[in-house]
């Protein structure tokens, strides 16, 4: 259960700080422009010989704005597009994305 408004989420997503705006168009469907925070996150897997760098991109959303989000749906934004590789909704009202860029 979501614990702040539709207004508190909006807030967080706020296009003057720190979110964006995306398009999001499900597998099938039809594009719409979202809030979203998209974050590069870096990861490293130290290997025994040879050690593995990369990043992975992860968008933020609220739920309400893709509340079907599944693997194949696809993002743009930055005048790239990304496809949807994992999806975990949070609980709260928002869903992390695992994108790949395409």
């Amino acid at each position: 259960m979501a614990l702040e408004t539709e207004n508190d989420q909006l807030g967080f997503l706020d296009t003057e700080t720190h979110g964006q705006t995306v398009s999001y168009t499900p597998s099938g469907g039809s594009a719409t422009n979202i809030k979203a925070i998209v974050n590069d996150a870096y990861f490293d897997i130290d290997g025994d010989s040879v050690d593995i760098e990369g990043k992975q991109i992860i968008l933020t959303c609220r739920t309400a704005d893709a509340p079907s989000a599944a693997h194949n749906d696809t993002f743009v934004f930055e005048s790239t597009t990304f496809k949807v590789v994992n999806v975990r909704p949070d609980g709260t009202g928002f869903t992390e994305m695992m994108l790949q860029e395409q």
